[in-house]
């Protein structure tokens, strides 16, 4: 697995599982940290390698528990509108969402022994090349979420902004889907994750909300309302699947929202809200309406 595995969390609520993980994150996002694990404490699981993913310090202080709520929630949407989208087309590869479990920290390696003398223990640090303390960086309470390992190349296909890293005509199908069953009141997008013999799994994916039907924001950091709906349907092509879904009139939101719109980049990295409110600060007021064909 890498690193000594000296972290633990306390049960998953509701079960009798819990996970052990390392002390160096092998991956990062923009606002979380990913460490190796394994269940442990249920049979069915025992020995089962899992993600730990522990957000960092900004974003604590910003956001705190509701990070983990909104996460949740997105999660949870997501796997709904995919029993959909699967249901309307058997046929073809599917799509699934991991759901994430919730814990605590319950112990951290943060100190080592010379002698009777405990000294801090140093783990992979906030930069790569770096060493911080255990304690600084899986700090002992802090909340996590626990995923299932995926196997295979992680690949992300899709950003919030409605790149695609890889064409593929499912994916882009299933974003517009969301959009379309849900009669313009959110569209899942950011969808990374793994493709298997069976369909696709998608681990962590954004939702943009309508204004109109939610608080701004309501599904984490990476919803951009209406304006990531916006940015997405500018850079989507429609494929055989999805032709005849619904979608917005761009020509009749674009004067007001086109200077929106281009501060959110066409590339594969994630955008947040929090950046784009910092550039526009009129999106609020002005992502108020969305016209639907």
């Amino acid at each position: 697995m890498g690193s000594y595995q000296s972290n633990s969390c306390h049960p998953i609520e509701g079960t009798n599982r819990w996970v052990e993980f390392e002390n160096d994150w092998f991956a990062e996002g923009r606002s979380r940290r990913a460490y190796r694990g394994t269940y442990k404490g249920d049979w069915r699981v025992e020995g089962k390698k899992c993600v730990v993913k522990i957000y960092k310090e900004v974003w604590c202080e910003r956001i705190g528990e509701l990070a983990y709520k909104a996460d949740i929630r997105a999660s949870e949407r997501a796997q709904e509108m995919a029993r959909a989208f699967n249901q309307m087309y058997p046929s073809i590869e599917s799509i699934e969402f991991i759901q994430p479990e919730i814990s605590k920290i319950n112990s951290s390696s943060a100190f080592m022994f010379l002698g009777f003398i405990p000294f801090h223990k140093k783990v992979k640090g906030k930069r790569a090349s770096s060493k911080d303390t255990s304690t600084e960086m899986i700090p002992e309470g802090d909340t996590v979420a626990i995923e299932k390992y995926l196997r295979g190349k992680f690949t992300s296909f899709l950003s919030n902004s409605g790149y695609e890293t890889v064409p593929s005509a499912v994916p882009a199908a299933f974003s517009h889907f969301t959009f379309h069953h849900s009669h313009g009141k959110i569209l899942v997008c950011d969808l990374k994750g793994v493709r298997e013999d069976h369909g696709y799994v998608f681990t962590d994916p954004a939702i943009h909300s309508s204004i109109s039907a939610f608080q701004y924001g309501f599904f984490g950091p990476t919803d951009l309302g209406d304006i990531g709906m916006i940015k997405f349907f500018q850079n989507h092509k429609c494929n055989d699947l999805c032709s005849r879904f619904l979608q917005p009139v761009l020509e009749s939101v674009m004067p007001r929202h086109e200077s929106l719109a281009r501060h959110i980049g066409d590339s594969n990295a994630t955008v947040f809200n929090c950046e784009l409110l910092r550039r526009c600060e009129t999106a609020t007021y002005e992502l108020s309406s969305l016209a639907i064909s």
